[in-house]
């Protein structure tokens, strides 16, 4: 069993000379695999600062050998802490709780490394740290010439350096590698599928008989679509794109109508507001009593449209779940709060060391990419899978053979979960 090691991640590793004059800021969610991918960074780098993302209240452990900054949520507030012990509480919502941490970790530890010369890469699962590096390179000017750049790791993180219109630095994303397009996000659906399975449990409930509406039939939805086909449900799917719809309808899924059935499970997948303040009063005017509302996206982005509707409620907590009540009757049930379900069990993650093996290699080639490169690629995004530069420095049919090889694993890359609108989803779109 190979429970606590990445044979891919470690051989890359050991293969590459120490980056004595770069220090990385890594922003991750708070799992195991993370913390063990930031512990392999700095066997390279001259210093790792690691931020996790506060999807749920578990802690770093305990026996780090890098500076962690962290948060739990207690209430209203989040309680910041640096290598576990408290920094301060804010009364603050999710973002601004991860923005804050990020904002500590570079000014508290990482300014100083700067101002001695050192170049600073960073590496983050999100999009989240533009706002903050913007507003530091104002109040530090010297952090403009120290950054080399940045490895985003997800769409909605990628979507995020495309908006940026003052991006003074190169930024390079695996969102759309041929092994997050394909073999991740069909793990990831599993999970989510999983996750789903457990916290319906926890309340009492199941997903077999239900109608389900998928809300986005992207890379991550149609995994969803499929992992779900085998249950007994009824699968709606909802996709502003019209191609993209139709290649729902072509898979064997019904096309919604804007009708919210009852007791009918939503699944958002779109990493941008997809649950909207019609969609709710759609419902709310309906026949039904009662709808499900899950995420399998990054932040708690799904359904932030409906989130001041939803707090002027009554509320019931139970297990994973809050259920709001409205004064007509109606109920609307969040699972996990809002945030990704395969992000919110503290003590699991989402997927196995081995299974994420392949995208922290490919994060971390591209890193090194960025070390060597930066000073002659231009201030932008490069996409892995579609940039012909990074397609002919890292090998990723290679990567994944030996990824296969090593593992006792077969699948045909060629075919395996090949999206019928693969090339139009290659490109981020917004």
């Amino acid at each position: 069993m190979n429970k606590f090691s990445m044979p891919l991640l470690e051989k890359l590793i050991a293969d590459n000379t120490k980056q004595n004059d770069t220090v990385v800021l890594h922003i991750n969610h708070c799992m195991n695999n993370s913390f063990y991918f930031t512990e392999q960074l700095k066997k390279v780098f001259h210093e790792v600062v690691f931020v996790a993302v506060p999807y749920n209240d578990k802690n770093i452990q305990s026996d780090a050998k890098f500076t962690t900054y962290h948060a739990v949520h207690e209430g209203k507030n989040y309680i910041l802490k640096r290598n576990n012990v408290m920094v301060e509480t804010k009364e603050c919502d999710f973002l601004s709780a991860t923005k804050s941490l990020i904002s500590l970790a570079l000014e508290n530890e990482l300014l100083e490394y700067v101002k001695s010369g050192k170049k600073l890469l960073i590496i983050e699962d999100g999009g989240y740290h533009y706002d903050m590096i913007n507003a530091l390179i104002k109040k530090h000017p010297i952090f403009k010439k120290a950054i080399i750049g940045a490895v985003e790791q997800t769409t909605a993180g990628t979507r995020s350096s495309y908006l940026q219109n003052d991006l003074c630095y190169p930024v390079a994303s695996v969102a759309r590698s041929y092994y997050k397009v394909r073999v991740e996000a069909y793990f990831v659906a599993n999970r989510v599928v999983d996750e789903l399975k457990r916290m319906m449990h926890e309340i009492n409930e199941f997903i077999d008989f239900h109608s389900i509406l998928l809300i986005g039939y992207g890379i991550i939805g149609r995994s969803i679509a499929l992992c779900l086909k085998q249950q007994n449900i009824k699968i709606y799917v909802y996709d502003t794109d019209e191609a993209i719809q139709n290649a729902a309808i072509k898979d064997g899924f019904y096309s919604w109508d804007g009708t919210f059935e009852e007791n009918m499970i939503v699944i958002g997948n779109v990493g941008q507001p997809s649950f909207t303040k019609e969609m709710l009063n759609s419902y709310l005017s309906g026949s039904s009593n009662r709808i499900f509302l899950a995420s399998s996206s990054s932040k708690q982005v799904e359904f932030e449209a409906v989130f001041n509707k939803l707090d002027k409620c009554k509320k019931e907590t139970v297990q994973s779940s809050e259920c709001f009540h409205f004064t007509n009757g109606k109920s609307v049930v969040l699972l996990a709060q809002g945030y990704p379900l395969n992000f919110y069990d503290e003590n699991a993650d989402s997927l196995t060391y081995d299974m994420i093996d392949p995208v922290f290699s490919e994060i971390f080639l591209l890193a090194i990419y960025l070390v060597q490169n930066y000073q002659t690629m231009n201030n932008k995004t490069y996409l892995l899978g579609s940039d012909e530069n990074l397609n002919n420095n890292i090998n990723e049919n290679q990567l994944l053979l030996e990824w296969m090889q090593k593992n006792g694993l077969y699948f045909n890359m060629n075919t395996f979960n090949v999206h019928p609108e693969e090339n139009k989803l290659m490109e981020i779109t917004f």
